[in-house]
């Protein structure tokens, strides 16, 4: 231990309360593995076999697993050969198979009672097993969801068009904060950790994160149907001046599936088709990402829409709070809100429809959040409440004649003498 006396250098106090709040940083990080106990009893014909099956019942009760995997669980945690002999003879007060090498599910167990009728060991233990938390909510509380396949012509798969274009639908819906979002990208990446999780140099702890990974309730898939972008460089002939204008279009199908039985939950097709003007060209990289990401935010929009509509969770005067952020919102985006109703009820299949929507307000969103965003009202019919649903509001275009849009300004140069001169002169 270091003492610290009016003679210690001010360089090695601070060293040594730098390393203590390190140390004291460590310690208080809470661990993602807890221990779960669970009362069960095994019967076989020998004791060791009785008791194998007590632990198997045990990891079935806690971690909700199948036979054969509980099964796979349990004898992977078995004892090895010490010393020449194997550590198989447990006594009735108390037992670990933590001492030894362990698959990390069983953290120990209690024999409570044991006995032998008719040939047949009778075990009744309690269990101790390790169950891995995952950070922050529990994945199960979101429906959860993952992006596969979306197919493209050979020209656009050369292009990485596919990957550029799940990662930007990937961003959208994650920033949504709606779904869990499963990868099914990094399966090799996965395969390696789950090497080393394995391996000795890992506490035993770590371990529990076996067998945790979750299956997805939706997938969404799809086709690229067209992928355009495209820059040309434009000329004005009497000045010689150059522009470039530039075009991005797209057109997507997709649909969301639910694996379990193959139905297909939803389907639809989007489209985006913009030109620019500028006197600097964008590189076809940017003009794709910019593609991307539009297409991502519209199928993204859609999805929520139609699962998970956006919601007003908190009204301060003219200010209202909604319950998404991130990139799926836009300062100047406008939204209808409406009042939900009376359920509707299909008569032929007795499916929920919804519910009856009755429109109550405009309002434009003025900030944008990482997790949600606020609005001010423009217009209203009634009083705007908590639970209130938004759908985005129709363009509104104006009455007025169109104005001419603004010639681009010419650099020509007129002599007062008559006559003109040209950039290059």
């Amino acid at each position: 231990m270091l003492t610290i006396s009016k003679k210690t250098p001010p360089k090695t106090i601070l060293r040594v309360l730098t390393i203590a709040c390190m140390m004291l940083l460590i310690f208080s990080v809470e661990s993602h593995a807890d221990i779960v106990s669970a009362t069960a009893t095994g019967t076989a014909a020998s004791r060791e076999a009785a008791i194998e099956d007590a632990l198997i019942q045990a990891v079935r009760q806690i971690k909700g697993v199948s036979l054969k995997s509980a099964t796979t669980a349990v004898r992977s945690s078995k004892t090895k050969t010490v010393n020449g002999k194997r550590n198989t003879n447990f006594t009735a007060e108390s037992t670990s198979v933590t001492d030894t090498k362990s698959s990390g599910v069983i953290a120990g167990y209690k024999i409570i009672n044991e006995n032998k009728t008719n040939g047949l060991w009778n075990v009744t233990l309690k269990a101790k097993v390790n169950v891995y938390e995952t950070p922050g909510l529990p994945p199960t509380t979101r429906r959860k969801l993952a992006i596969v396949g979306f197919n493209a012509s050979s020209t656009n798969r050369k292009r990485g068009v596919p990957q550029i274009f799940q990662q930007k639908l990937t961003d959208s819906i994650v920033q949504s904060r709606r779904f869990t979002v499963l990868d099914r990208e990094e399966e090799a990446l996965y395969q390696r950790e789950k090497k080393k999780w394995k391996s000795d140099d890992f506490a035993v702890e770590e371990k529990a994160k076996l067998g945790m990974r979750l299956g997805a309730d939706y997938i969404v898939t799809g086709r690229i149907l067209s992928y355009v972008t495209k820059s040309t460089r434009m000329g004005i002939t009497i000045t010689g001046e150059n522009y470039y204008r530039e075009r991005i279009a797209a057109q997507v199908s997709y649909k969301v599936i639910v694996p379990a039985t193959m139905q297909v939950k939803w389907s639809s097709t989007v489209t985006v088709d913009k030109t620019y003007e500028g006197e600097i060209p964008t590189s076809i990289a940017t003009l794709s990402a910019r593609l991307s990401k539009m297409v991502s935010q519209k199928i993204s929009t859609q999805l929520l829409q139609a699962i998970y509509p956006l919601k007003v969770i908190k009204v301060t005067g003219k200010q209202i709070y909604l319950n998404m952020g991130g990139g799926n919102l836009k300062e100047g985006q406008r939204y209808n809100v409406y009042h939900l109703g009376e359920r509707l009820i299909d008569p032929y299949t007795k499916e929920s429809l919804g519910r009856a929507e009755s429109k109550i307000a405009i309002i434009k969103v003025t900030e944008v959040k990482t997790k949600y965003a606020v609005a001010t009202v423009l217009q209203r019919s009634a009083a705007i409440i908590k639970g209130n649903i938004c759908r985005p509001a129709k363009r509104v275009y104006s009455s007025k004649k169109k104005q001419p849009a603004p010639q681009k300004k010419s650099s020509v140069k007129y002599i007062d003498g008559g006559g003109v001169k040209l950039p290059f002169d």
